[in-house]
């Protein structure tokens, strides 16, 4: 009995040995910045009380040999790859460092996190044959970085996250499983409607009666054995819905020689009932307090208040532009928070190797608002006073907008 107290209680110092080892799943806050094997693979360190954070490049680490020039690119500098020297990075000794303001860098991905990657000039040798002769001789390329954290949770979609206290990286860690999966056909059964949703990413926007969204009607955007059925169920859908307006966020884009537009799809051009507007992943998110996109907003409300429905508004996979757009209708009409980022994720559903995270779409809102989703009490009202107060619409058109889009027919 003593021989087994005795190993129970080596076995559990060894645990709390090996915990004692084992690396912290978000970074600890260095008063002053020392370099240290986490973050060094991580790429980061918050310091200052976690008001600043230091950008350090371990060109050991990542295998290069003889970097000239290092910057960070990432979501919260429009990934500028080189292009910004605020973004360099200076050389010490043995490593490479850029401090800068957190709040200068709390710009989510698409993982809903800050995300980055280095942007690496470097020396590299090759071996050039003239006749019989080889010489070796330099050039410089460009190399984007890959994580080489192992630490679960602070990686997606080959690029470096930054996480704060009080983030989980268990969240990432599922989400990134989302992010690699592609569905084949065969996961989907095509007789049920749930299914027919998340195939086509085609669904009732929340807040409304008469107002879907989805994917494009007939631009191909992957190649894979489910573009095909994707496409010919959206047109089902559409049918099947009764959609007598199309609003389409991708610009007016003609079909190629593989792909026709529908018989449907063009009796709703015939009648004039179809609004197309060029806008962007980065003016949604990123720009969404610019007169462009008050603009965009504005006039999808007008061709709505001017045209028959139910309705039906695209992009190209019908989740980034279609997203946003989507939430800031259902936000108009009424629609709570909480709803709205289940609708939103629920593009993910379509198992097209990509994510979106509810925390980029909050992103958009929280700068249009000007305070955290949090604070927001009324979020139908608030919206409504943005637009209203910066003079993209009028009240009247925001209640008409939420009659065509909430009464029965």
């Amino acid at each position: 009995m003593k021989k087994f107290l005795l190993g129970s209680l080596l076995f559990s110092l060894s645990l709390l040995a090996f915990a004692k080892k084992a690396p912290q799943q978000v970074p600890s806050i260095q008063e002053e910045f020392v370099v240290n094997n986490e973050n060094k693979k991580l790429g980061y360190q918050l310091i200052d009380g976690g008001n600043q954070i230091v950008f350090i490049f371990d060109a050991s680490a990542h295998k290069i040999a003889k970097p000239k020039k290092v910057f960070v690119e990432g979501s919260f500098n429009g990934w500028s790859k080189g292009k910004n020297s605020a973004w360099k990075l200076e050389k010490d000794k043995k490593y490479w460092t850029l401090t800068c303001d957190v709040d200068e860098i709390k710009v989510p991905g698409n993982s809903g996190f800050p995300e980055f990657k280095f942007y690496v000039v470097a020396e590299i040798e090759y071996i050039e044959r003239i006749i019989e002769a080889e010489s070796v001789r330099t050039r410089d390329e460009v190399i984007e970085t890959k994580p080489i954290s192992k630490f679960p949770g602070f990686q997606m979609s080959g690029n470096s996250l930054i996480l704060f206290p009080g983030d989980d990286p268990n969240i990432v860690v599922e989400n990134a499983k989302i992010a690699s999966t592609q569905k084949k056909l065969k996961d989907f059964n095509l007789k049920n409607p749930d299914d027919q949703s998340k195939l086509s990413n085609v669904r009732l926007v929340p807040g409304t009666k008469n107002f879907y969204r989805g994917y494009h009607p007939y631009k191909a955007s992957r190649q894979n054995d489910t573009e095909k059925a994707r496409l010919e169920m959206v047109g089902t859908l559409l049918e099947r819905y009764g959609v007598k307006s199309l609003i389409t966020l991708s610009g007016k884009e003609e079909p190629s020689k593989k792909e026709k537009i529908p018989l449907y799809i063009q009796s709703i051009d015939y009648m004039g009932n179809h609004l197309f507007v060029d806008t962007s992943y980065n003016t949604v998110y990123y720009n969404s307090t610019s007169s462009e996109y008050g603009t965009i907003i504005a006039d999808i409300i007008r061709f709505i208040n001017s045209h028959p429905g139910p309705y039906y508004v695209h992009c190209r996979l019908g989740t980034d532009r279609t997203g946003a757009i989507s939430a800031v209708i259902a936000s108009l009409c009424g629609a709570s928070w909480q709803d709205i980022c289940a609708d939103y994720q629920k593009s993910n559903e379509m198992g097209i190797d990509e994510f979106r995270d509810y925390r980029l779409l909050q992103y958009s809102f929280e700068k249009m608002l000007g305070r955290p989703m949090s604070e927001v009490e009324n979020l139908q009202k608030e919206l409504s006073a943005y637009l209203t107060n910066r003079g993209f619409v009028t009240q009247n058109e925001i209640d008409e907008l939420v009659k065509n889009l909430t009464e029965d027919s």
